[in-house]
């Protein structure tokens, strides 16, 4: 970064020329948007006794200070017509993208219109598929924000069309590819399919809802087609299958059938790519779960195994919690284990797991009273004393 600095303050005594003052601007800004993600991956792979709110803030306290320097240095970066180039301009609505999920949801919103106009600049000048693809990404983001800070009916349309504009411009992106440019196929399609996830999930009509995670798994299917090594698709595979199942009648054989899709084309896939992937032994713990949750309701002796399988698929990914993501994240896998051990009939495990997010206060104390997984311990002396420590935790 110094260098590029350097020579913008050796401009104040002898002017660069106009290409080289604009490739200074943007190497500096491409510097300072790396910092800033930097220091966000670093946060997010921090041990959990360094792992804290605190923590967290400090992180994203500094790396909005230096999204906004990476902005405002990309915005320099012009053409010799005086419009921002069009490589700064898609990396500009990357960073405005990137420093977008800092803010408050409303002000998020702002931000990704702001970075749909960066983006729309660079298509003014060249029709490109990453840029289009990184439009789709952010109008997906965009209606997640509206669908769940509002439930009018002006607000399900609005969030209906940025799904709808995402969508579309998936489908331009991918039109666009060329292996011949190195172009991201398999990404692209990995994006679309989440995409469609999302708005399924948003998406209040069943039959509807069904429809759009049928295309997803299709996306996710193609995705992986093209690209067998990357864990991400299958994963998010997993996912579409779960949400579809979720959509279903509960108990039914095709609910059971996506579940079991969700596990053996999704999760599982992943880890015959990759046996430490975090993300495939949540999504196996959590399909686990919900089969056990299933076959517990039947009357099935099948729900003990289940429960007991999700409980160490959990375990073995909370083995390198680095992995998992923010505090919150971590947390919030920590009282699903709970949960699962406490139905798995380990009851002394999950007060064990449960003390230990007390310790970070991890856990509502009305979660603990309410929660039907922690039944058959809730009448134990010390649930009822964990219960007082999360209600006395809560209050201060």
């Amino acid at each position: 970064m110094l260098q590029f600095q350097r020579a913008l303050d050796l401009e104040q005594r002898a002017p660069l020329a106009f290409e080289r003052h604009c490739d200074a601007y943007f190497g500096l800004a491409e510097v300072l948007q790396n910092w800033a993600e930097g220091v966000l991956a670093v946060c997010r792979t921090l041990p959990d006794a360094e792992l804290t709110r605190e923590a967290e803030q400090a992180a994203s306290s500094i790396a909005k200070s230096l999204f906004k320097q990476a902005v405002e240095s990309y915005q320099q970066v012009r053409t010799g017509t005086h419009e921002i180039r069009a490589d700064a301009a898609v990396n500009s609505g990357n960073t405005l993208a990137a420093w977008a999920e800092l803010l408050a949801p409303q002000e998020t919103i702002q931000m990704l219109v702001t970075a749909q106009q960066a983006y729309e600049a660079a298509l003014n000048q060249e029709s490109d598929a990453a840029t289009w693809g990184n439009r789709a990404d952010a109008f997906v983001r965009q209606a997640e924000l509206v669908a769940e800070g509002n439930s009018e009916q002006d607000a399900r349309e609005a969030s209906q069309q940025a799904y709808e504009q995402g969508m579309e411009a998936y489908a331009t992106a991918c039109s666009l590819t060329s292996t011949e440019q190195g172009d991201d196929l398999p990404g692209l399609l990995h994006n679309w399919g989440v995409g469609l996830r999302s708005m399924a999930e948003h998406t209040a009509d069943n039959e509807a809802a069904c429809s759009a995670y049928s295309l997803a798994v299709q996306k996710l299917q193609a995705s992986i087609q093209f690209a067998r090594g990357d864990v991400a698709p299958y994963n998010a595979l997993g996912d579409a299958y779960v949400g579809w199942a979720e959509r279903l009648p509960d108990g039914s054989v095709e609910q059971q059938l996506k579940l079991g899709n969700a596990l053996q084309e999704g999760y599982q896939a992943a880890l015959h790519v990759n046996a430490n992937s975090s993300e495939a032994l949540v999504g196996i713990a959590e399909v686990k779960g919900k089969m056990g949750r299933l076959f517990q309701c039947n009357g099935s002796v099948d729900a003990l195994q289940h429960f007991c399988e999700g409980a160490q698929a959990y375990q073995k990914a909370l083995q390198t919690p680095t992995n998992l993501g923010s505090m919150q994240d971590r947390n919030e896998i920590r009282y699903n284990f709970a949960c699962l051990l406490c139905l798995s009939t380990q009851q002394e495990a999950a007060m064990n797991v449960l003390a230990e997010l007390m310790r970070k206060n991890g856990v509502a104390s009305q979660d603990l009273i309410t929660d039907e997984d922690f039944t058959d311990m809730r009448e134990l002396p010390a649930f009822q004393h964990l219960i007082q420590q999360a209600q006395h935790s809560n209050t201060t």
